[in-house]
């Protein structure tokens, strides 16, 4: 008889554990939801200022010209973004990789930079008022390589 009634102590002690495992998972279901939910209003207050909707997205000099290009290369590239629709997708970055090829060092002013005018004949204010008058934005960039 005792191990009848020991058979009945395990069984329900089986039947216990299996009901409180199951009533975790639904606390821990509930926890997930709440969390998930939390979460996904956070983002969404976090980008309603209309800030990182996209990562920085654009166009860059390097990637395929290398080291030739020059003013009109990057005029037509900006009328590029504008007339493919890119812009409107969020392309609003036009760069200019390898600064100092594109500059030439000023000897009066050492470590001043001024505009290349064979490569930039209308100097860098000129392209740049050029691109921003796409609504687009013009970047410089050089790296140490």
């Amino acid at each position: 008889m005792e191990k009848d009634g020991g058979d009945r102590d395990n069984a329900a002690l089986v039947t216990l554990i299996v009901m409180l495992l199951i009533m975790a998972m639904g606390v821990s279901s509930a926890s997930s939801a709440s969390a998930a939910a939390a979460s996904s209003q956070l983002r969404r207050n976090l980008l309603a200022n209309g800030l990182g909707l996209t990562p920085p997205m654009g166009w860059n000099s390097w990637n395929h010209f290398h080291c030739k290009i020059d003013e009109k290369v990057i005029k037509a590239t900006a009328d590029a973004l504008v007339s493919t629709g890119l812009s409107k997708l969020g392309y609003t970055y036009v760069n200019i990789g390898i600064l100092l090829l594109f500059f030439s060092v000023v000897s009066v002013f050492p470590g001043n930079l001024a505009p290349n005018k064979s490569t930039f004949p209308s100097g860098i204010k000129a392209l740049a008022d050029y691109v921003h008058s796409k609504g687009l934005k013009l970047g410089i960039y050089a790296d140490a390589g």
